[in-house]
């Protein structure tokens, strides 16, 4: 059995976060037959449990925004962008003579910012805004944080100079409740589930189905569907009574029965 990772996960872990960031404030879906080919495809088969923190119901994490602009003088350098004093820039960037492409060259300097660790930028190379998108996890921390924009002859402004505010095209940050969390701490490149929480859920499918596969999804809100840009937080694995990649007493799950994740651990291999 092999675990499988979507897009997402592995360019999560290659650039944003750990693997404790992608899979903290998760749930999982246990579904009848096979699993799909990729975790990038709609799930297959009946969902039969949804697996969460003492079978309450998840809230998902929104992850907020701070919205800036470039405009006017189509000269001069961005000097400065700050999130909550921090330093998220790296340095001055100058004009590209195009406001449309100033903001993409703005965006990948934030994006390459070793300091940067709280939000990923973006923009459509079109209209000189650059969004700012909180990483998963912050829930509402970055919410009201300061943030600021300056230039030098270019002209730099934000819509709301509190990051997550709702206002000016911004997105207002939310926490995510009854979601799944792993340990703080792993030994020899094995972490598991925190060890505080219980994670339950009771079963929703007719009758009595047969469990033949998970998807353990991230914080964010996740419909399930094709996922062909990479968006969503998914690992996908077999469920099994023994050699699976979640081993159940039983395979056979009843209606309105309570299933119980007793023991959960992921392994990070050497080589």
């Amino acid at each position: 059995m092999t675990l499988r990772y979507s897009p997402a996960v592995q360019n999560a872990i290659a650039v944003n976060g750990s693997w404790k960031d992608v899979m903290d404030n998760g749930s999982i879906e246990i579904y009848s037959g096979s699993q799909p080919a990729t975790p990038d495809l709609a799930p297959t088969g009946n969902l039969l449990v949804t697996i969460t923190a003492s079978s309450g119901t998840k809230t998902n994490e929104v992850k907020g925004t701070g919205v800036l602009t470039i405009s006017g003088t189509t000269s001069g350098t961005v000097d400065t962008c700050t999130l909550m004093g921090i330093d998220i820039l790296g340095g001055a960037v100058a004009h590209t003579g195009d406001n449309n492409t100033m903001a993409t060259a703005v965006a990948l300097k934030i994006n390459r910012a070793p300091a940067n660790k709280l939000v990923v930028a973006s923009t459509t190379g079109s209209s000189g805004v650059i969004t700012l998108t909180a990483l998963p996890g912050f829930g509402t921390t970055l919410n009201s944080g300061t943030l600021t924009f300056t230039g030098t002859t270019t002209t730099c402004a934000v819509t709301s100079t509190t990051f997550g505010s709702g206002t000016g095209g911004s997105v207002v940050g939310v926490a995510a409740a009854n979601g799944l969390k792993m340990d703080y701490n792993a030994a020899a490149g094995v972490f598991t589930k925190d060890a505080t929480q219980t994670w339950s859920g009771t079963a929703v499918g007719a009758g009595t189905q047969t469990a033949g596969w998970f998807r353990y999804k991230g914080s964010v809100v996740d419909a399930g569907s094709l996922d062909s840009s990479a968006v969503f937080l998914r690992i996908d694995g077999a469920i099994a009574t023994a050699g699976g990649d979640l081993n159940m007493t039983s395979t056979a799950v009843a209606n309105s029965a309570v299933q119980t994740v007793s023991a959960f651990q992921l392994t990070i291999p050497a080589a």
